[in-house]
């Protein structure tokens, strides 16, 4: 299993960097494929516990939202969100025998949780200076992520959120956060030629990208853990599913988004 998800990342790795940095059509159709991807997989969860529940359109509305942002037309994102919420309720209302509200919303909930956050590292990608805030962004989720696996599977004991998820230890959990800050603070440092930010400012991105990245891993868990559903799905090898993999860089992104937006009106 660690072999197959080091050989993942050597391969995925230089593939999201490239694309990152190339941007334009090429990163707006990329964050298409993995919301609908994600969306999939979501969507799976959610049939398996209703064949019937309203899952096809919150595909197309995840996609128009980025759509939305990428010919900078923001402004109808709000209508297409509402479009969507009369036509899930309307559906439920006329045919409840098949349908429900409680799924019509699980299933507005998928449009906004990787259509919306995910719209965010598009526009994270478009402020002066975006493929950097976007590089710090993945390696910040990237560091927390290797060193709470590592030390959650070699030294965790105490479980974090047994209700939620029983893997995950409060070792694992301080590991990833002081990496993450520890790095960032160090790079602040011993390379300011390099850094676009104080310590202290660097200190404080860290932290909120790594518990931002436990909120999203948190989350997908308990949807998981809700639905009755153990795994979202296996497209990446090692790492199990594009929410697997995501979940935690696309709750991050919104807080990275602001800091730097932040900042840079400071």
């Amino acid at each position: 299993m660690f072999l197959l998800r080091v050989i993942s990342a050597l391969i995925g790795i230089p593939i999201v960097l490239g694309i990152v940095y190339f941007g334009g059509p090429w990163y707006a159709l990329f964050l298409v494929l993995i919301v609908n991807l994600g969306l999939y997989e979501y969507n799976s969860i959610i049939k398996k516990q209703n064949d019937s529940a309203p899952v096809i359109i919150n595909y197309f509305g995840a996609t128009l939202i980025i759509a939305a942002l990428f010919f900078e037309q923001p402004e109808l994102i709000y209508p297409l969100v509402m479009l969507i919420f009369f036509i899930l309720f309307t559906a439920a209302l006329f045919n409840m025998e098949k349908s429900s509200i409680a799924y019509s919303a699980l299933s507005l909930w998928g449009m906004i949780y990787l259509g919306g956050l995910a719209g965010y590292l598009w526009m994270l990608r478009m402020l002066p200076d975006g493929a950097v805030y976007t590089y710090i962004l993945l390696a910040g989720v990237w560091i927390h992520d290797i060193a709470a696996y590592l030390v959650g599977v070699k030294w965790g004991i105490r479980k974090f959120s047994p209700q939620i998820s029983p893997k995950k230890s409060i070792e694992g959990s301080l590991a990833g956060i002081g990496a993450t800050v520890t790095i960032f603070f160090s790079i602040s440092i011993l390379l300011p030629e390099f850094a676009l930010l104080n310590p202290l400012q660097a200190a404080m991105l860290a932290l909120g990208i790594a518990v931002f990245a436990q909120l999203g891993d948190l989350l997908e868990s308990a949807f998981k853990r809700q639905m009755q559903v153990k795994d979202s799905g296996g497209i990446i090898p090692g790492h199990g599913g594009i929410l697997d993999r995501f979940d935690s860089l696309i709750m991050a992104a919104p807080f990275v988004y602001y800091f730097f937006l932040l900042l840079n009106m400071a």
